[in-house]
């Protein structure tokens, strides 16, 4: 009975088919989209995503990270001579007498011939006593910490992982294709159980594994160590587990965190790889007989037992490598013995310790299963599903702009002539480039097409408006294959191209067709539409989406990336200035001064460009229209509809560029010959927002200075 109460209590904090499998469609997706906007850039990179917000084993209250690994493709990682490769960066795996099990020496090779660097070439290369040219692992730390430096942001370091967020490890590493001796004994060694089956095996076997610049906590040579991480094996059997499995692991995880780690006052840890490899020995060992709801605490007190029998023998087995042990650097023999009394109470009283976890109330949960004999109420599983949906919806949708933004900054400097060649060379060649997949990742691949079809599309919608001003600038027709185009990106989201066409019909004098367009916006724009931010102004992991319309997610679909439920921020590059209306050609200058150099290192670009959220736009361009076809009504409605979307949008965290849309209304203001009044617009925007705003330069031409 408490296993099954234990499996509702989790079930209500989302550890559900359902959750797990929105978690990891939305980080593959996300891992998809990084991996081919940097690609785009030129950076023969491949990122990852890993540990538990990709697993799915996590729960709101848990506090995890996001945990990123980029690959550096370009270098060949040699395991012997004959995977020299010509013209490549070459760096052969040498394992050096000093090294322990999980880690080797990178010895630079030459590019034109299979011989040894003799010397050092630049600052990654370290020369050892023997005259040895090895590559050292302190250049992707000492790369953030300047980037983080430079850029007055802040700095987190954890291990082998450097970035300029809290919620964000970002490990750098190389991929070897062919897994090292270490790992051969796995495929071999006898087991009782069908887990990991031939097929799995196989399959893992080809998947390879990583190199990670972090040397042994107790070597003296740990600057020239690389760790070997088979983390896309270890990935692929968390994606074999069953539910029963991931309440196992994340129940094991929460004792961790709030009963044995606390226990440990600091002294020592362990870790969720020590649960997730206890994890991975007691599904190999363990009958499937055994793996059912109703024995779920027997299959947590067996993991428990595992751990326990390892602070004996102080040898904690990695899983698949041999003769790693995983309590090196974690815990030393005076904290294996307090890690031993504490689960020895938590097996003796059969997991009576479960009743006192405070993360996301597990305990009370628990107690309140017990005790309740009325039918539960499932509102609060409800209230709590709503919300993992919205934020892996709010993630995935912002990533994806964010990764557009990104893209589209490398041809920012192009003249418009060259930034449609740019971009539509990408969107004839993006089809027929595939990432670099194994054969078994189906899934992935999957996803990559989606991705594929999302950022043409989006990249379509900048296509078109560059070439429509292209013919705005020169006085040429608009043809029907730019119009393609943007009914191409139609559907790129609810708003943002519609918005871009409407503007660019008023911009070519079409008034009554920029109308019907702007009138089919507003009927989609409902109270259920979320706004989307890609400018870093939309945290999605602060900003909680609105509860209308992650409602509406709650269907059974994996993907809740929903494009026909968001509106994203309507962005005009410079080469796109004739498209767009001329009050926001201010934008695009907004710097005054000394402001450019107030811009941190993600505003750079965009701030060169108009950028509006769509709501606002849209009103405002009711107005343009409906005045310059002499519809004084609809023009008023406009105009009072443009006050509400920001006023409600600040209530609602609608709104992330306030200073353009209060700019809008000023404008607005101006136009219906309430000069003081758009003055003092212009003035709270000023104050809001002092630097890099284009009220700056309204307040000097309304005040003549």
């Amino acid at each position: 009975m408490m296993s099954l109460r234990l499996i509702a209590a989790l079930e209500d904090l989302g550890v559900t088919e359902l959750i797990i499998g929105r978690r990891r469609h939305t980080f593959l997706q996300d891992e998809s989209s990084w991996t081919w906007q940097v690609q785009i850039c030129g950076v023969p990179n491949m990122c990852y995503h890993f540990g538990s917000m990709t697993e799915g084993t996590t729960t709101p209250a848990m506090g995890s990270d996001i945990d990123t690994l980029v690959c550096d493709d370009s270098v060949n990682i040699m395991l012997g001579w004959p995977d020299w490769k010509r013209g490549r960066e070459n760096l052969l795996m040498v394992k050096h007498v000093t090294c322990s099990p999980q880690h080797y020496r990178l010895q630079e090779i030459r590019p034109d011939l299979p011989l040894p660097l003799s010397f050092p070439i630049d600052e990654l290369c370290v020369m050892d006593a023997d005259g040895i040219v090895y590559r050292s692992n302190r250049a992707a730390g000492g790369f953030t910490r300047h980037y983080a430096a430079d850029n007055n942001m802040p700095y987190f370091n954890t291990g082998p992982s450097h970035s300029t967020s809290e919620m964000y490890d970002i490990v750098c590493a190389y991929r070897c294709e062919t897994l090292p001796v270490e790992c051969e004994s796995w495929f071999s060694r006898p087991r009782h159980g069908i887990w990991p089956t031939q097929e799995m095996l196989q399959t893992a076997r080809e998947l390879g594994c990583f190199l990670i610049p972090d040397g042994h906590c107790d070597s003296e040579y740990s600057s020239l160590e690389w760790r070997v991480s088979p983390s896309l094996i270890e990935r692929h059997l968390m994606f074999s587990m069953h539910l029963i499995h991931m309440h196992c692991y994340v129940t094991l995880k929460l004792l961790k965190k709030d009963i044995i780690n606390p226990y440990l006052n600091g002294d020592g840890k362990l870790t969720s790889f020590h649960c997730k490899t206890a994890l991975f020995y007691a599904r190999e060992q363990l009958l499937c007989e055994m793996w059912t709801a109703d024995c779920l605490f027997d299959c947590i007190l067996y993991c428990l037992n595992l751990i326990r029998d390892w602070t004996i023998s102080g040898h904690c087995p990695h899983y698949i490598m041999d003769d790693v042990n995983l309590f090196d650097g974690k815990i030393n023999s005076e904290q294996r013995a307090r890690l031993r009394t504490i689960l020895d109470i938590i097996m003796d009283t059969h997991l009576a310790p479960l009743a006192f976890v405070k993360t996301d109330d597990l305990g009370v949960r628990l107690l309140n299963n017990v005790y309740t004999v009325a039918i539960r109420d499932m509102k609060p599983r409800r209230a709590t599903h709503h919300e993992i949906t919205g934020f892996l919806s709010g993630y995935g949708n912002v990533a994806l702009a964010a990764g557009i933004r990104n893209i589209l900054e490398v041809a920012a400097d192009n003249t418009p002539d060259d930034l449609c060649l740019f971009l539509h060379s990408l969107i004839t060649a993006m089809p027929f480039h595939q990432l670099h997949r194994h054969d078994s990742e189906h899934a992935l691949n999957r996803i990559d097409g989606v991705n594929i079809f999302y950022i043409s599309k989006y990249l379509q919608q900048h296509l078109a408006s560059t070439a429509a001003a292209i013919c705005l600038q020169h006085g040429m027709h608009i043809g029907n294959r730019i119009l393609s185009w943007y009914s191409a990106a139609i559907d790129t989201d609810v708003a943002s191209t519609r918005l871009k066409l409407a503007s660019m019909l008023y911009c070519t004098g079409d008034l009554l067709m920029a109308a019907d367009v702007l009138d089919d916006v507003e009927r989609r724009y409902d109270n259920t539409v979320q706004a989307i931010c890609g400018c870093k102004r939309m945290d999605p992991l602060v900003t909680k989406p609105r509860t209308v319309f992650t409602e509406l997610l709650n269907e059974g679909d994996a993907d809740v990336r929903k494009t026909n439920r968001v509106a994203n921020c309507v962005s005009f590059l410079r080469q796109e200035v004739f498209c767009a209306p001329p009050i926001l050609h201010y934008e695009m200058v907004r710097g005054v001064g000394d402001d450019i150099q107030h811009r941190d290192s993600n505003e750079r670009v965009w701030m060169n460009w108009a950028v509006v959220d769509a709501r606002p736009f849209l009103h405002y361009l009711q107005y343009l229209a409906f005045r310059g076809l002499g519809l004084r009504h609809r023009q008023v409605q406009a105009f009072h509809s443009l006050l509400f979307s920001i006023k409600d949008g600040l209530e609602q965290k609608q709104v992330f560029h306030v200073e353009t849309a209060t700019n809008l209304y000023a404008h607005c203001l101006e136009m219906e010959g309430r000069i003081n009044d758009a003055l003092g617009c212009y003035l709270a925007s000023q104050a809001d927002v002092p630097r890099n705003n284009a009220a700056n330069l309204h307040i000097r031409r309304l005040t003549n200075v």
